[in-house]
């Protein structure tokens, strides 16, 4: 049935006389209302225009066509579903959307509380508020009510923890409001929107997996309807897109709770500038395994930091990046997070990284061996500064600079190896406060080098060939006598018991 409402407007022609045209702003065709564009050719469905005496209350299913005709048997692509269309259909219990349409107006099926199933195609990128608020015959999965893809409200509020299920494209406004015990969410990456107040007053929550666009731009839920939030969020997970400059600021809301960020899925190949700046309960950081950039100050100040993994991928770690992590106990170039501990001795693997910062790991206090990978050929100015737990180093041959201060105050160092066969440029402080009677290990060609240059001949330079293999040929300091010696396995290293003192094997008295 097509029926011709309402509008009837007057077109005057050119000088050839003048014409009327119809013009239809709303339709009954089938079982449905329409608003025509006559412009676009375009169909949004919606409510009789006196919307209060619905026609829609006796109806029972609808099936949404993809396009409609008008009475000229013009087609129009069926593209929204307006505000309120089916308001108050309690009747209404099947509604199947074609894929031309892509909105889903305010309120479109509000208070229809016998629908029981919706199919929502992929087209839909926009659905209003309240769609499908006090729909509550739609079926409920994992203790969640869905109508397809759109999670319209959480309906047991004595659970603590959800995990929204795959697909879900969007969730509803007041979703879990008022939820106070609810202390974990995973919200997976298929969301792209979430409704207004839809974690209002959840002041327990403090674990949050979700995807990055949720915190580039709608993540409004978590900054401005709650002022508790994100700041009470201690361990976040980011399980895929990309974090804008607004999604790390977003992130940073939470420096003084935050105690664990993953970030291995997000698809960034830098850190923002002072991303992480402050967050001094963070222990553990895992960074995008495809990031090539590390922003200046990013983790400063991270003072409970105990490990770092620097993907493979990184070609350079900024400015002060590492600044005051205090606890920075390993720091692993390209491999796996290694288990904390004190007498932990992670290995390089391959990596892109070319420059590490000017101050990078300054004051990383905490650190007692180091390993820098082979492609590196600047170390800046002050970057190991302070790491005064620091026993040994291993440098790579690709290395050509090192800046001033950069070991200054490392006064545990006992062993340096440097695979340069061209010594790198040191300066007069580069190795302030470091013992020069400890070996420098060189290769074997390039020893006359090292004992020529201004700086490196402080040092005790030896062959890389004359570097001690075993337990009796151990060196130890301050001439002390060799005795009898006892090995001593302690975390999964070999030590040296002598009397009453323990040992590295390379002679580093262990306090």
């Amino acid at each position: 049935m097509k029926t011709k409402l309402f509008t009837l407007l007057l077109v005057v022609a050119a000088s050839v006389g003048t014409m009327f045209a119809w013009d239809y702003e709303q339709v009954l065709i089938g079982d449905l209302f329409y608003n025509l564009d006559a412009t676009n050719q375009t169909a949004q469905v919606t409510y009789q225009l006196e919307w209060n005496n619905n026609n829609y209350m006796g109806l029972t299913s609808a099936n949404i066509p993809a396009s409609v005709e008008d009475y000229n048997s013009v087609a129009y692509s069926v593209t929204s579903i307006g505000e309120r269309a089916f308001e108050g259909c309690r009747g209404l219990t099947s509604v199947t959307i074609p894929n031309s349409v892509t909105s889903i107006g305010i309120s479109a099926f509000r208070d229809c509380t016998g629908l029981t199933s919706v199919t929502i195609p992929n087209s839909v990128t926009s659905i209003g508020e309240g769609a499908f608020y006090n729909c509550s015959g739609l079926p409920v999965e994992n203790n969640l009510r869905y109508a397809d893809t759109y999670l319209v409200e959480a309906v047991n509020k004595t659970l603590s923890s959800y995990t929204i299920k795959e697909g879900t494209k969007w969730i509803g406004e007041d979703a879990f409001n008022d939820f106070s015990g609810l202390t974990s969410v995973t919200i997976p990456n298929s969301v792209t929107s979430i409704g207004d107040y839809a974690f209002y007053n959840c002041r327990g929550l403090t674990s949050v997996t979700a995807p990055a666009i949720l915190f580039n731009d709608a993540f409004d839920i978590f900054v401005l309807k709650n002022l508790e939030m994100p700041s009470q969020i201690k361990q976040l997970t980011i399980n895929g897109g990309e974090l804008t400059e607004e999604g790390f600021d977003r992130i940073h809301a939470s420096y003084r709770k935050l105690e664990t960020i993953d970030l291995s899925a997000v698809e960034n190949t830098e850190i923002s500038d002072e991303a992480f700046k402050g967050c001094y309960n963070l222990k553990t950081l895992r960074l995008p395994a495809g990031l090539t950039q590390i922003g200046y100050m990013a983790t400063a100040e991270c003072v409970n930091l105990e490990s770092v993994v620097i993907p493979a991928s990184v070609e350079e770690i900024g400015d002060r990046a590492f600044e005051d992590c205090r606890s920075l106990q390993s720091i692993t170039f390209g491999g796996a997070n290694p288990a904390p501990g004190r007498f932990n001795a992670p290995a390089a693997s391959a990596s892109q990284l070319r420059r590490i910062g000017n101050w990078a790991f300054y004051n990383a206090h905490e650190l007692q061996n180091l390993e820098i990978p082979e492609g590196v050929t600047e170390i800046g100015d002050g970057a190991f500064y302070g790491c005064t737990y620091l026993e040994e180093m291993v440098l790579p041959s690709s290395v050509q600079s090192i800046g001033d201060n950069c070991f200054a105050l490392c006064a545990k160092l006992t062993k340096i190896t440097c695979n340069a066969v061209t010594p790198p440029t040191i300066q007069a402080k580069t190795f302030y406060d470091v013992k020069r009677q400890i070996p420098v290990y060189v290769p074997d060609e390039a020893v006359s080098a090292y004992e020529d240059d201004t700086y490196w001949q402080e040092f005790d330079i030896q062959g890389q060939s004359e570097v001690p293999q075993g337990i009796d040929n151990t060196p130890f300091p301050s001439g002390e006598g060799r005795g009898e010696a006892r090995k001593l396995l302690r975390d999964g290293q070999i030590f040296i018991l002598r009397g009453e003192k323990v040992y590295t094997l390379t002679g580093a008295e262990v306090k």
